[in-house]
């Protein structure tokens, strides 16, 4: 009865808390218990502080001194290794920053653009044809306003005659200098300037291939498609215009077949457009070299390393276009055919030919140029002899009939022949009847001085020139005006169009 008891006081204490309607709300919602543990555990917390002030109040009061605690050692730095893992680790940013650094010096803007190329080989590096074409436009421009060879001989002789007997003791005086037992030295002729380190240009293949500094400038190792397992990680390294490097991360999905000439690797990472990118794996090796489009639209291609060695070697030898190609016969087939001799063109580039050309691919050549032919060499030492827009007899055999002709060679660029361009040098401009990407014939500028009057009266390349002081330019015969204007004292009125806008310019004779 007693245990009775107590436990009906201890449910009246307990119904007597309940009748609080904090506490109440808290039970019904089941929270009573929950905030009983909170308050105790702030209530142990609040006392050991209170008693650790206490314990530091009663060393101060006797007098000893309490020592400063001293601070816990910092953490050592983590070690920064110089060389790449083989797989991505934690501070993967800071990896593909190394490998950046360890090959962008072998990614370098060449040509006059400053197109990025890729050092493939000692010595030489490899991008689009873009960067190559620009360099022999530039060549162009400067040859159509550099005076002739012939102009500046013929000012020598009318300056003045010379004495003939001072020429020559200048010329023995030379000479003794020179050598001094007389005997003059041998002309070395020298190795011909490559401008802008240019070596070749492939238009068909879209590349170009540029010779660097082979002991400031290191080239890449290559390394194999098929020693890169598929999946693996590799970077895109490239430069922008102002040279500054930059690398792309990705992956290696596969190597596909390289004898069709299209990509021969496929990888997951956004390629530049422009120029050439080394796709390199994390020990900074050349798996491949990636080609941006020359073309607005042009899809990016990637060539793997054997592809590269490939085309490198191809591009260094010297292999003129040819329009017409021919390949000898065998005696067997000379003497089934009852000829003496003949030559088979083999092919034949129409689109180089203006007007379109009489031969055909299948016909035997008997005779080129009013001569027998003889043999493939002699047949391509005569063509190259004949000068570009030259009508050249032929004699050919067709099937069984033999017929004779005539058609235009183009030159030996295989261009067709074009227009020969007005060279103003006196003003400092030269221009060029042509048809433009707008599709647009008419009286272009090809090339401009930059200290000319041309230059100072705004015109610029790629302007169409409508009129000349009213006059319409709109036909090849309009050569004549344009010659006119170097003659000219008085200012002209030049109507331009450029792109799609029409803008009137004066250009001033003596504004140089």
């Amino acid at each position: 009865m007693g245990e009775l008891g107590l436990l009906e006081r201890w449910a009246l204490s307990v119904g007597s808390l309940l009748r609080i309607p904090f506490i109440r709300t808290l039970h019904e919602r089941q929270l009573l218990f929950p905030v009983v543990i909170i308050l105790i555990v702030a209530g142990v917390l609040v006392q050991g502080a209170l008693e650790a002030g206490r314990a530091v109040e009663a060393a101060d009061a006797d007098g000893v001194p309490t020592a400063a605690p001293e601070p816990l050692p910092l953490p050592p730095d983590p070690p920064r290794r110089p060389d790449l893992e083989k797989t991505p680790l934690t501070y993967f940013d800071d990896y593909w920053g190394q490998l950046r650094e360890r090959v962008e010096d072998r990614v370098v803007l060449v040509g006059p653009n400053s197109v990025p190329a890729v050092v493939v080989m000692p010595g030489l590096a490899l991008t689009t044809a873009a960067a190559g074409e620009a360099v022999l436009a530039e060549l162009d421009r400067e040859a159509l306003l550099r005076p002739d060879e012939r102009e500046g001989d013929d000012a020598e002789v009318g300056g003045g005659e010379v004495d003939a007997e001072l020429a020559e003791a200048t010329e023995t005086d030379d000479a003794a200098v020179d050598d001094p037992d007389g005997k003059p030295e041998p002309m070395v002729e020298e190795p011909p300037a490559r401008p802008h380190g240019l070596v070749a240009v492939d238009s068909e293949q879209g590349l170009a291939l540029f010779e660097v500094d082979i002991e400031r400038v290191p080239s890449f190792s290559l390394v194999l498609p098929a020693a890169v397992p598929s999946g693996a990680y590799v970077g895109a390294v490239t430069r922008d215009r102002s040279g500054r490097s930059s690398i792309t991360p990705g992956h290696l999905v596969a190597a596909r077949g390289e004898d069709t000439g299209d990509a021969s690797l496929e990888v997951s990472v956004p390629l530049s457009s422009t120029g050439a990118s080394a796709v390199v794996d994390l020990d900074g090796e050349l798996v491949g070299v990636a080609l941006g489009g020359s073309v607005l639209g042009e899809r990016t291609r990637l060539l793997s390393s054997s592809a590269v060695r490939r085309s490198v070697v191809e591009l260094q030898r010297v292999d003129r276009c040819r329009a017409i190609s021919v390949a000898a016969l065998s005696p067997e087939v000379i003497a089934l055919l009852d000829i003496e001799q003949g030559l088979l063109v083999e092919r034949l580039r129409a689109e180089a030919f203006v007007p379109e050309p009489s031969l055909r691919p299948g016909d035997i050549i008997l005779e080129w140029d009013g001569e027998p032919v003889e043999s493939v060499d002699a047949f391509n030492v005569r063509s190259d002899a004949i000068e570009a827009g030259t009508l050249t007899r032929y004699r050919v055999l067709r099937g069984r009939r033999r017929l004779s002709g005539g058609t235009v060679l183009p030159g030996v660029d295989c261009a067709p022949p074009v227009e020969p361009p007005v060279r103003l040098l006196g003003l400092g401009v030269a221009l060029r009847w042509d048809v433009g990407a707008d599709g647009v014939e008419g009286w272009r500028v090809v090339a401009t001085r930059p200290d000319g009057a041309a230059a100072a009266a705004g015109l610029e390349l790629g302007d169409l020139v409508l009129t000349i002081d009213g006059r319409a330019t709109d036909d090849v015969d309009s050569r004549a005006s344009f010659e006119r204007l170097e003659r000219r004292v008085e200012p002209a009125l030049l109507t331009l169009r450029r792109v799609d806008r029409v803008r009137i310019v004066a250009l001033l004779p003596d504004a140089q």
